[in-house]
This record gives structure tokens, sequence and C-alpha cells, in this order.
């Protein structure tokens, strides 16, 4: 073989063979799925329509019972736009989740601060946290939501036994553990 149909050959062959190793894009799993539901803090009624978000495309809005679901923030990775580790984490630690609604006090969360079941957050597996009841305060009357400073949390641990979310902002531990169980994996406070 004639070396010019010899290097020909081996294009041909490369061409389907490359399409094989071409990569599927890696998605990574930037925040928890977040659920909960909103209640009036004094009434302890649900909350409906009131705006749950990370960013105006990533967004909820609570039902008719005041529940709610936050899917994970998912950014793909491809060979033309590799992620860096560090800026997934980056992302990861300084996402803040609003909730905002007329006629209550603005509501924001550090998704770093609450606690997971695991030390950290795997960003190649999805995670869900339930927020439990998460209390609205409601606004004076002629007071507009954007006259009054938002709550923001920056920690939110597992309650312990004797505490009610009412009162303290706390997730529930998950069903089946026990706070003894879940307690080390606390965020730092």
């Amino acid at each position: 073989m004639k070396p010019y149909k010899l290097f020909a050959f081996i294009g041909v062959l490369t061409v389907p063979l490359s399409a094989c190793l071409i990569l599927e894009p890696t998605d990574y799993y930037v925040t928890p799925a977040l659920s909960g539901q909103l209640l009036d803090s004094e009434t302890q009624q649900p909350v409906t329509d009131v705006s749950i978000y990370l960013t105006d495309e990533h967004q909820t809005t609570s039902d008719s019972t005041g529940k709610f679901t936050l899917p994970p923030m998912v950014v793909s990775d491809d060979k033309r736009h590799r992620r860096d580790r560090e800026q997934l984490q980056f992302i990861y630690e300084y996402a803040d989740i609003m909730i905002e609604g007329d006629g209550y006090q603005r509501r924001l969360f550090n998704v770093d601060g609450i606690a997971l079941l695991t030390p950290a957050l795997d960003i190649n597996t999805p995670v869900s946290i339930n927020m439990g009841s998460v209390y609205l305060t409601p606004l004076a009357e002629g007071e507009h939501v954007y006259d009054r400073v938002y709550q923001y949390t920056k920690t939110m641990r597992y309650c312990k036994p004797t505490e009610s979310q009412k009162e303290v902002d706390c997730i529930p531990v998950p069903e089946g553990k026990t706070y003894k169980q879940v307690s080390p994996n606390q965020p730092v406070e």
C-alpha cells in the first residue's frame, strides 16, 4: 500500500473512532435541591405564590399549601467548557436562596450554611434538603417589601429535639435519623 493511501485509510478509521471517544457532558450539582413549606409566623397558615430563587433562571413558587421544591442548580461540563472544581465550590459557598412574597419580609438563606447529612456537598451526586417549615414575617400595614431589610440566615443546623422551627432557624432531622446521628455534620456557627 502506498503511504498516502495508508494515511487516508487511517484517517477514515480515526473519524468514527474519535466520535466514539467524545465524552458526554457531565452534570455537576452545584447546590442541593431544597424543599419545605412557607408559613405565616403569626397565623401559622400556608403562604402561597411566594418566589423562592437563586437566580432569575433558577426559581420556583410556593403552591396552594405553601409547599415548594427548588431543584438543584446544575452546571454542565463539556469538552469546550471545562469547569474548575474550585469555581463550582465557590458558587456553592456563596449561593443564597431568596424567599420573597407580597406582604412579607424577605428571607435570605446561605446554601452553604444549611446542614447536610454529609460533611460536604459532592458535586457529582444530587442532594436534597427538606427545610421543613419556613416562617415568614408579615409586613406592617402600608409597609412595602423593599422598605424593610431582609432576614439573613447564614447557618441552619438541625433542630434539637426540644426546639421548634417557629422559634429557631433550624431544619428538621431527616426521617429515619436521630439528632445524635446528624449533629456532627452541622455547619460551624
